[in-house]
């Protein structure tokens, strides 16, 4: 990767493991393309191919995939949650590698630094159901509250039947609609705001905050 490169790390939330065509997976590759333009670089990792544990810790009882995928994640500039809807919420493997990423919340709690300080993200979503503005709002909020930097028009959707449809055919019709216009807005600010956290990094308070923060909440409390 050149100096001046960016990388965009996906965590595609399909249900559908490898080789079974997936309409979210086709969208994030057509935003990796608009974003390959803007000179970032991007790695899909499809989470049904791998073994992820439940559970709120990086580390669990049981090893699984889910330290090593953690690597790769922060190994990345932009950080982009890709999730099919399913009765109007994002899938169950998002919602597990969410609920696994608790640990570095714990760490943003008690020490002040995120892992995420300084990255950006952005969510992709695909459904023949409504509910994508819900799934925006709880990934949103997540990433908010744990580091990531959420810049304007962040999320790329796409609602509609693909009954039928070829990873071709689907994508001349993200060409034909709104779609196209979205990814591109989308990979212009993501790559903008990354490489402007790069150069101008978050200036950051050392010191934990979890005496600051009410239980049952969300967010840090004023002192």
């Amino acid at each position: 990767m050149q100096k001046n490169t960016l990388k965009a790390v996906f965590l595609l939330g399909t249900l559908k493991p490898t080789p079974v065509r997936s309409n979210t997976d086709t969208l994030s590759e057509y935003l990796a393309d608009h974003l390959r333009k803007k000179g970032v670089e991007s790695e899909i990792i499809r989470l049904a191919d791998h073994h992820i544990e439940p559970g709120i810790e990086t580390h669990v009882e049981t090893p699984d995939d889910w330290p090593g995928i953690l690597e790769r994640v922060l190994q990345g500039d932009i950080v982009i949650f890709a999730t099919p809807i399913w009765w109007g919420n994002q899938s169950s493997l998002i919602q597990r590698i969410i609920e696994r990423l608790d640990a570095l919340n714990d760490k943003l709690l008690e020490t002040g630094r995120s892992d995420f300080e300084n990255k950006v993200g952005g969510i992709v979503i695909t459904g023949a159901e409504d509910g994508v503005q819900h799934i925006i709002g709880n990934i949103t909020n997540f990433m908010s509250w744990n580091g990531l930097t959420v810049p304007p028009a962040c999320s790329l959707s796409w609602l509609g039947d693909a009954t039928g449809d070829t990873k071709e055919s689907l994508t001349k019709k993200f060409d034909q609609g709104a779609t196209k216009d979205m990814a591109e807005t989308m990979a212009r600010n993501l790559s903008f705001f990354a490489r402007l956290l790069k150069d101008n990094p978050i200036p950051i308070k050392e010191g934990g905050v979890s005496g600051k923060v009410a239980p049952g909440t969300v967010g840090i409390k004023a002192s």
